[in-house]
This record gives C-alpha cells, structure tokens and sequence, in this order.
C-alpha cells in the first residue's frame, strides 16, 4: 500500500532506520551535551570540543602535516576542504549523530564518504590519534580526488578498490608495516599457514595483510611505487592489467612474491621464539568455545583462582577458573547485555582483586559514563558502583593491597592522567598531570608506590611520521606520598604493563626488543634484566600470583588471544647489565615542544591568494597520471600541471581564528524521477535530505508528486538528535485509490475508493540505556474517503460518477510503546540476546476511526555449539473499538506455507527456529565461475491465528488443526553485504493432512 510505503518513509527519516522506528535495535545515547569550536586551516575544517583550545590547535596543526605527508605521496593537491570532527572521548565518539549506524569499541574511527567528514575519537595519546588521523585522512584525501558532484553520485564515480587496497594504503601512510602489534597478525598467519588470497580477505585482517603488501612493493621498489600503482589501478578499472603495466607482471605472480618474502621474514623466529603451547599451559581454548578474545587475567590473593575477560558465548563477559585447572572457566558476569555493563575497553579493561579473595574491581562503559564496579565472585553480584563525572573515560583499575583505595588511569578533559580514589573517604585524587599518556597502573606489595607505563619522546625513535613521531612507551614507578617518579626503562622500543614481583624490588612488564611483545623483568636496585619469556606471536596482558609461583598470561596465536599459565616463571633467568633506573623529571609537556607559531602558515586562505592552475590544461583531472594507452609528447606534458599554488607555506602568516560552531544544513542525498502519460498526467518523486554538520538536525523532503495537489502524496519531516532524548515533527498528505470489480450479466461495473489522510505526526524517543528504550509517537490526522461508481453504460468512456458516498473523520492517536533489545546478530540474523516491544495505541476520532490497540512481542536467541543458536519468537496483539485494526499471519514473518490470507482483530503467533552453518564454502567452475562462502541455513516451524470472535474461535476440530494454523520448513541464507538473501521451502499441516510445498525468497534478514 502507498499510505505504509510513506509512513515507512516518515519514520525512515525521522530516526534513520526502520528498524529502529518501527520495532527493534539498540540505542545511541547522547548523554552528555557536546558544544563544539572551529579552526578553519588551508585545507580542514577542524571541529573540536568547545574551551579546549590548545587541542583544537595541536589537531590543526597535526592535519595539516599529515596533509603535506600525503600529498608528498601522491602529487597531487586536493580542492575540496575536509571536515574533521575531534570527540572528547570513544564513549562520546560512539554516540555520533554524523552516521546512524550503531558503533562498537571495535570502531577506532571513519570517513563518511558523502561530505567527506573524518570523524575520531581522542583516547588519552597524541601519538595514537596521530596514526588514526593519517588512516582517515588518506581515505578522505582519495575521496576528495574526486569532485563533491560527483562523490554524490556513487554510479559515477572512479573504480572500488578492493577492500585490502583501499584500507591497506591509509595504513601503509599512516605506519608503514613498523608496528609490532600489527605485525604480529602477519606473523601468526605466516607460522600458522593462515594467509589465504588478499582477494578472498576481508575483514581486519585485511587491514594487516593490504599494509603489508604495500609496505613489501615500497621496500623492494621504492616508495614511489605505491602511488604509482594506486593510480594503475583507479586509472585502468583492472587490478590484474594494472600490476602488469607497473610491475611486469600479473597479480598472481606479485603476490606469490610477497608470500615468498613473508616466509622468509618471519620463519626464522620459530628458532629464537618458542610456540605458546609448547612452552606453557594452555588454560582457554578458543577452538573448541568459539571465542577469539581471553585477555586481562588477575589471581586471587591466595593463588587459588584467576578472573578473566572472555567472548566465548559471544559476548565479552567476566570468567572464573581455578589456577590448578582442574575444572573449567564459568562466566561470573555477563558482559554487554544489562546498562551497566554496556562496553567494554577490550585492552584498557582490566580486573583487580580486594584482599578478602572475594570481591573485585573493574571498569565498564555505560550509556551515563564510564563506572567502576565492585563484585562479588562468589554471590555473582555487583555490591557498589563508583562514578566520576569530571571523567571522560576510566581504563586499568587496581586495588591496593590493603582494599583501602583504588588507582586508575582515567581520562579528564584531552589528557590521561592517573588517579588514586579513597573508598571509605570517597576523596578522588589526581596523582599525575600532563599530556603524556599514562596507563596500565599497579600498586607495589607494600602500597606505596606506583608501577606504570607513559609515553615519552625518545629522539632515536622513527617509528611514525609526524609531531609525535618519536613518542613511546616506558615504564615508570610512583611514590604516593612523595610524588616522585623513577623512570624503569628508557628505551627506542615500547616498555608497557608494568607487574611487581613479590618482594617488590623487581618489576616484570611487556617488551617489544624483539619485535615481538613478550615479558621481561629488571631489578630496581641493580639495573639488571632479563627476558622472562620469549613466545610467538605477542603477549599483552599479564599476572604473578602470591609469592612469585605462577605467571598467567595471555598470549596471541593461531588467529586468537588465549590464556597461557607457567610454574615458577622467575627462576633459572639471565640477567644482564643495564642502566639503573634513576629519579625522573619531565622538562617540559608533551604539547610544549611544538612550535605553535607554524600554524599561522596554514590559516585559510581567501580565493585571491588560491591562484590553482587551469584544469583545462589537465586531460583528465580526476585520473591525471595514468591512463591504458601511451601518450604523446604533447599530452604527456599536460600530466604535470602546476601545483605550485599548493606548496608547503613558510612566510606567508594566515593567523588562524577560534570560532564556536554554528548550525549550517547541505544536502545529504537527492534522488527521483518525473514522467508525463496522457491518462496520468504528470507524476513523479522527489526525495531530498538536508543535515548539518555533526547530524543532529535533519529535514526531510517526499514529493510524490501527481496531476491534482489533492491526490499527491507530500511529506515534510524533521528531527532533532542534539540531546538524549530525540524530537520529531512530521506533516504529511497521503493519497491512495482502490479498484473493486463487480461482475455482472452483461457488462461489469466499479467502484472506486479515493483515499486522503493528512496530519501531522510528533514523535519522542528516550533510551534508558543502549538496550531499552521508550517511544511515544502523536498523530493527528483528518481521513476523508470518497466512493465513485463507473457503471456498465460509462464503462467504454470511463465517465465515473463521483462522491456518490463521502465519509471524513478527525482522529488523534497517540501511541507508546516500550523497546528492549540487548541481541547480538551473525551474518543473517541475531545469534544471541533477547528483544521485545510492547506497543499500545488508542485513537480518539470524532466519527467512526476509533480504537484500541495492544501488541506484544517477544523474542529469544539461545547460541550454543559455538556456530549454532535456537531462536523463539512469541507474539500477540489484540484490538478493540469501532474501527479496530487488523493483524494478519502472512510472509516471513507470519506463518510460512499459509497460502490464503487471513485476518483478525486478535493475533497469537509461536516460532522456533534452529540456524546452523549450511555451507561453509561453496565454489562451482562451469558454467560460471562463482564461489561463496559462510551459507548458513534454517530449519523452522511456525505456529498461529487470527481471529475475531473469541466465542466462535475453533483451534482443532476432530484431531486436525482448524483456525490454528501451523507450518514448517527449512532453507539457506546468505549474506550479501547490504542485505541477506533467503530461500525457504514450506509445507503447511492440520497433522493430518501436508500441503505441497510454498517457496519464498526473501531480501530480509532473519527475525
């Protein structure tokens, strides 16, 4: 019907997703008011949190540099400025109105390609925010190849990279392949026999193997290769054709040798590194409880248990196991499913005990901030939780051996600091203040010092380019009542996790000499180290247990974090010579060396002083340098323009000014079409999408437009998303006709109906949390119905006789309806969680449009068998009055194999589902060469009915099933990027009789 078709519309445009408008999903939560500043520079936009100048000018500056690093790559200029959107904080980041698509902690940041807006969080480190910057600044630089124009218009624009290219180039520019952490992913898949085609990659891991892949073109040819292939490949639309214009040779071969160069990198360290399980006891097993991720593990005071983080099941929640490993891991607290455990930092999360060997401490995200809680193990149960609203953001927590007071590293404003909170005194004390990032925490066995690892500048260090490329990480202790600071390691490499011994005059902590992250251990007195283990692929996340017996780890391999225990790891060590750690004073801030002066060089410049050359002169602007065919001397000329209008400024002053933002709506999408026949007239539609900046404000525009104004269908809507609560406004004209035939003797007749409903619509959302939200919505609308009548002498001429009948009425009806929804969903569908809504709706018409409307529906997902999950469904409405609505059991989401329709003003409807991997990879040579992968399948069975009067309502009738109706089948699903293509067979039984079988193909995801 056209009248659902447009209030799917409305509501479309009002929240951004039908799913979040008409039933489930989850919340973003804008909890905290975000008020923004703004620096315009040569090139960027720079849109920063409001009073935090001296950030707004380091991001500035820090763009800018990037953009000259990058342009030094690809030679070319762009001429369209960048937005970037700095938030305070990832809890902030996440709640971005600028895309409507939930974000994960997974999610470090991203360029929305429409506007080009790069969008990141800032998480404590300059030097962090630095590397992120380069990645999205690479991806909104080649956007920004193309114009704006034609960015709008995705069909026109030049080929898509494959996905290991285009997100393998922003980290190639943005690291180089010269960081230990990503590189351990490349070593894992090369000891492991992991790396498959980079064709076939996708995923994270296609991120590591596309850096790599270039990193090995720039190390064996040059680093002017890359770009060289870059453009190939935009230029030439083949990616084979491409590789043998550059290289000389196909892709295939190119990769072979790329392969070729990793084995020989990397096989020589399984001689200096040992494999995990071989040197240790393997304690989590992530191939047989399908997780990926058993990090962060803690001993109990008395050594006689550990907690951990873990995903097996799903979901990142806290585990339990004794240290003896005699039985196994018990989840102790679901994770991500309750509003106070929404998120956590997957490796700035970590778990401490209180002396009882009872009770722990940790920190979780929330929709109100991040909290600690303190829980109880053996109760299961949260007994305190601590909030800190001066903090953007808390990470490591550790407990002093005395349970008295906690340390953690917390986030205030644009810098991590460390912070030691006094339980009984409720008194939050700040123990270090500056820019340098501080983290990882741990109290010394007596409780007076402080381990921890920040950030230092070590000149030697050429680890990154840019204003912090000589930032890394060292180890550090603190003494809490004298406040002095002894530095451990003063290293090129990163010192970090830092873990006493028992005794106290020894520190174990994560080195990366090696090039792999593995444990060392240094005497505070003496200076001496020695390597504690040496494992492949990376440790990252450790523990000793009372009195030194036991190291508990958890260690990367074989695609997975698992943990790793060993007995008496302090023992039969080499120690060698080395620098005694010495008292530590920092000269001057992280942000005190940087020569602020520079950034008058890049203020904005007017048109004037922009003197770019004619892109007349260039023959093909927006491929300039590479093309299939050879040129001649005259055009190759015209490849190298003059970007001189571009360079580096260095005299030139453009202060820069500080402005507050300031509310501006552009055109966000734009599509529609118009036609003219002499039965219809003029039709068509329009759909316009206005927005500003940071995606809070948006205006919506539906012209459907036909002959009389009357009969058009119109919709203007707009929202607000600013704050937590979202606001809605939408007025509407709905028009729609219907055709009835009447057949009679002779010559048939019709009726027509014409059908106008306009109003207007108020809608208000509130989320409690990222899982449960409510919505009331207000509609005031007058309907007006006209019957017309063609009778069989008119029927050759079409003369209708109109208004034979005329019915209007006013109506209000408001409705309110109550959202939970903490599910987790695979490739077709959710896995795990449960969602339900609860929707009521009563109307108030002046005539004959009244009712009352209650609707419930529930639904569970239950995984199990690492790939397996049952799903129930179980809903119901029910609705009274003069008009009453009416439900139906037909499609998806009714009774599959039901071939009549039915509908009642009551509705009961039961499913159960098994999903299951079908196939798990499918390749067919002829007659088209076609190859899938990941085809999950469903066997179902559904179970309902619709009825009217309770009173004549018959289920069974002589054992056989009469207004209940029941079907069941089975079929494959597969999941296509932006939809999910399903295949069903159903049968409908009485139990005693089957029907012949009903197909369904379907482009929905799974309920």
């Amino acid at each position: 019907m056209k009248k659902f078709i447009y209030a799917l519309l409305l509501l479309l445009l009002l929240f951004g997703s039908s799913a979040h408008a008409l039933s489930f999903g989850q919340n973003k939560v804008n909890a905290k008011d975000q008020n923004w500043s703004r620096i315009q520079t040569m090139h960027f936009d720079i849109y920063f949190p409001k009073g935090e100048d001296e950030f707004g000018k380091t991001a500035s500056l820090m763009a800018e540099d990037i953009y000259y690093y990058i342009k030094a790559e690809f030679k070319i200029p762009i001429l369209s400025r960048i937005p970037i959107i700095f938030y305070a904080s990832k809890t902030e980041f996440q709640t971005t109105n600028i895309i409507y698509q939930l974000l994960s902690e997974g999610v470090g940041g991203f360029t929305e390609s429409l506007r080009n807006r790069v969008v990141v969080p800032f998480d404590g480190s300059y030097a962090a925010l630095e590397e992120l910057l380069a990645h999205e600044l690479t991806h909104a630089y080649v956007n920004a190849m193309d114009t704006r124009f034609v960015s709008a218009f995705s069909p026109l624009r030049p080929i898509a990279f494959p996905f290991w290219f285009s997100e393998g180039l922003p980290e190639y520019l943005s690291i180089g392949g010269e960081d230990e952490y990503n590189n351990m992913f490349l070593m894992d898949m090369v000891i492991n026999d992991r790396i498959g085609k980079l064709q076939e990659t996708d995923g994270y891991l296609a991120y590591r193997l596309g850096e790599s892949f270039l990193s090995y073109i720039a190390d064996t040819w040059g680093r002017q290769k890359v770009p060289e292939y870059f453009f190939a490949v935009r230029s030439m639309n083949n990616l084979n054709d491409a590789t043998k214009k550059v290289f000389g040779m196909d892709f295939e071969e190119l990769e072979s040798r790329w392969n070729y160069q990793l084995k020989r990198d990397y096989f020589p360290r399984i001689n200096s590194h040992g494999i995990p399980m071989e040197s240790f006891e393997q304690r989590t097993f992530h191939r047989k409880d399908g997780s990926y991720f058993n990090f962060s593990p803690r001993f109990s005071p008395d050594g006689t248990r550990f907690v951990y983080y873990s995903n097996a099941g799903a979901r990142y929640s806290l585990w339990m196991a004794g240290t003896q490993g005699l039985d196994k891991g018990k989840m102790i607290l679901r994770g991500e499913s309750s509003a106070k455990l929404e998120e956590f930092y997957y490796f700035r999360s970590s778990l401490s005990w209180f002396p009882d060997n009872r009770r722990i401490a940790f920190a979780a995200k929330t929709s109100d901030g991040d909290k600690i809680h303190i829980f109880d193990v053996d109760k299961t149960k949260i007994l305190e939780t601590l909030s800190f609203k001066e903090l953007n953001a808390i990470y490591e927590v550790d407990v002093s051996p005395d349970g008295k007071h906690l340390v953690f590293s917390g986030q205030s404003g644009m810098q991590a600091d460390l912070f030691l909170y006094d339980i009984e005194a409720k008194v939050l004390t700040r123990l270090t203040n500056d820019a340098f990032n501080d983290a990882r925490p741990r109290f010394s066995p007596d409780g007076l010092q402080i381990a921890y690892d920040s950030e230092h500048r070590q000149p030697s260090s050429e680890i990154r380019y840019g204003l912090f490329s000589d930032i890394v990480r060292d180890v550090f202790t603190l003494d809490i009542a004298t406040r002095e600071v002894v530095q451990v390691t003063a290293e090129a490499y990163d010192c970090s996790a830092p873990m006493w011994v028992d005794s106290g005059n020894k520190l174990v902590y994560i080195s990366t000499r090696s090039k792999i992250s593995n444990f060392e251990v240094t005497d505070l007195n003496s200076g001496a180290r020695a390597e504690l283990a040496t494992t492949m692929a990376g440790v990252f996340a450790g523990d000793l247990s009372s009195g030194d017996e036991y190291l508990i780890m958890a260690n990367y391999f074989n695609g997975a974090w698992d943990i790793y225990f060993d007995d008496n790891p302090l023992q039969k060590l080499n120690y060698e010579d080395h620098q005694v750690p010495t008292s530590f004073q920092r000269d001057n801030d992280l942000l005190d060396t940087i020569d602020f002066s520079r950034l008058d060089y890049y203020g904005k410049r007017s048109k004037a002083e922009q003197k770019r050359s004619n892109p007349g002169r260039i023959a093909n602007p927006r491929r300039p340098m590479f093309v299939k065919h050879e040129f001649s001397r005259e055009d190759s000329l015209r490849l190298f323009p003059d970007f001189s209008w571009d360079d580096k400024p260095d005299s030139l002053i453009v202060p820069v000014e500080i402005k507050p933002y300031r509310t501006r709506f552009a055109l966000e999408h734009l599509w529609g079409g118009m036609a003219y026949s002499s039965s219809q007239g003029a039709i068509g539609n329009i759909e316009l999408g206005l927005g500003d900046l940071m995606g809070n404000h948006g205006i919506g525009i539906s012209l459907g437009i036909s002959d009389k104004l009357e009969e058009s269908n119109l919709l203007l809507s707009y929202v607000y998303l600013k704050h937590r609560a979202d606001y809605g406004i939408g007025l509407y004209n709905f028009y729609d006709d219907y055709l009835y035939r009447f057949a009679l003797p002779g010559q048939d007749e019709y009726l027509r109906l014409r059908s106008r409903e306009t109003g207007i619509n108020l809608i208000f959302r509130y989320p409690f949390s990222r899982f449960t939200r409510i919505e009331m919505d207000n509609r005031l609308y007058q309907v007006e119905q006209n019957w017309d009548w063609l009778p069989a002498a008119n029927v050759a001429e079409e003369l209708w006789v109109e208004n034979i009948d005329k019915e209007t009425d006013t109506v209000f009806a408001p409705g309110l309806s109550l959202v939970h929804d903490n599910s987790i969903s695979g490739s077709t569908g959710p896995l795990v969680g449960w969602r339900a809504i609860y929707h009521i709706r009563k109307s108030f018409a002046a005539k004959e449009q009244e009712y009352l409307t209650n609707y419930l529906d529930i639904r569970s997902y239950t995984l199990f068998s690492k790939r397996y999950s049952f799903a129930a469904r179980l809903n119901g409405g029910i609705s009274t009055g003069k008009n009453p609505d009416r439900f139906n059991l037909n499609g998806y989401y009714g009774v599959r194999a039901l071939d009549t329709t039915l509908s009642g003003n009551k509705k009961a409807l039961a499913t159960m589902e098994l999903r299951f991997p079908f196939l798990d990879y499918l390749a067919i040579a002829f007659p088209i060469p076609l190859a899938m992968g990941n085809i999950r399948g469903s066997i179902f069975a559904d179970a309902g009915s619709v009825w009217d009067d309770t009173d004549k309502f018959r289920g069974v009738i002589d054992n056989k099933l009469e207004d209940i109706k029941l079907g069941y089948g089975f079929g494959p699903r597969l999941n296509l990027g932006y939809f999910v293509l399903k295949f069903d067979v159903a049968w409908q039984t009485d139990l005693s009789n089957i029907s012949k079988p009903l197909y369904y193909l379907s482009l929905t995801d799974d309920f």
